[in-house]
C-alpha cells in the first residue's frame, strides 16, 4: 500500500515572520555599522600618514637630499579636506630663503605641485571624506618630557601661521627632522604632531609624533 505524503511549504504567516526578524536584526546591526566605518576609514588614513612621513625620512636617508612633508590642513580635494605632499629637494632650492637662513613655503602649490629639475613631487595623499586634521578634546594635552613642548590641541602642531595654515617637515640627509609653519627659520620646538580625527566626531582620536633628533614617527591611539 503506497502512502501519499503531503508536501509542506512555508505559510505566508512564516514567511513574514521569517522577514520580520531579519529586518529587526538589520535594524540593531546597521547602527554598529555605521559606527564602525567612520573607525575603520580613520586607521586606515593613519596608517597611510604615518608610512608617508616614515617613507620621507628614508628617502631623505637614501638620497643624501632634504625631503619635506608638507601639510595643507584646508586642502579641499575631491576626497576630502586635507592633503599631504612629500617633495625630494635635489635642487636644494627648496630652503632657497626670502631672508637669509629661512625657508619659503610657497613655493608648492597643493593643488598642483611642482618640481624643480632636479627635484620631484615623491607622493601626495589626500584625507579621505570624514577624516581631517584636527582633535575630539578627548585626547591628552600634553606629552611627557623631552616631548611635553609638543601642542597636541591642534590638528597640525606646527602649522598655522600662513594664509591656508600650511606646515612642513623637513627631513635632512642624516633623517633629523625640522619644523616649518611660516616663511624663515625653524620652529624651536621639541618635536611635532599631527591629530586626525573623524567627522562626524567618533571617540578617539590618531597621533603621529615626529621627534626632530632622530626623526622617528611614532603613534598614540586615543580612545
Amino acid at each position: 500500500m503506497t502512502r501519499n505524503r503531503t508536501q509542506r511549504g512555508f505559510t505566508l504567516v512564516e514567511a513574514a515572520v521569517v522577514v520580520g526578524i531579519i529586518a529587526i536584526l538589520a535594524a540593531l546591526a546597521l547602527p554598529s555599522l555605521f559606527r564602525q566605518r567612520p573607525r575603520a576609514n580613520l586607521a586606515a588614513a593613519t596608517a597611510e600618514l604615518q608610512s608617508l612621513v616614515h617613507g620621507a625620512r628614508q628617502q631623505a636617508l637614501a638620497t643624501g637630499h632634504d625631503v619635506w612633508v608638507i601639510v595643507f590642513p584646508d586642502f579641499v580635494s575631491t576626497d576630502g579636506t586635507g592633503r599631504v605632499v612629500v617633495y625630494e629637494d635635489g635642487d636644494f632650492n627648496f630652503a632657497m630663503p626670502s631672508s637669509p637662513g629661512g625657508v619659503d613655503l610657497d613655493r608648492i602649490v597643493p593643488g598642483t605641485p611642482a618640481a624643480a629639475p632636479r627635484s620631484r613631487v615623491v607622493t601626495t595623499m589626500d584625507l579621505p571624506a570624514g577624516v581631517t586634521f584636527g582633535t575630539d578634546g578627548a585626547g591628552p594635552s600634553t606629552l611627557p618630557a623631552p616631548l611635553a613642548g609638543i601642542d597636541l590641541t591642534q590638528g597640525c602642531s606646527f602649522c598655522g601661521t600662513l594664509a591656508d595654515h600650511r606646515g612642513a617637515i623637513r627631513y635632512d640627509s642624516r633623517g633629523r627632522a625640522s619644523f616649518y609653519g611660516r616663511a624663515g627659520v625653524p620652529l624651536v620646538t621639541t618635536g611635532g604632531a599631527l591629530n586626525l580625527t573623524s567627522t562626524p566626531t567618533i571617540s578617539g582620536q590618531r597621533t603621529l609624533v615626529v621627534t626632530p633628533i632622530t626623526g622617528t614617527v611614532r603613534l598614540l591611539v586615543n580612545g
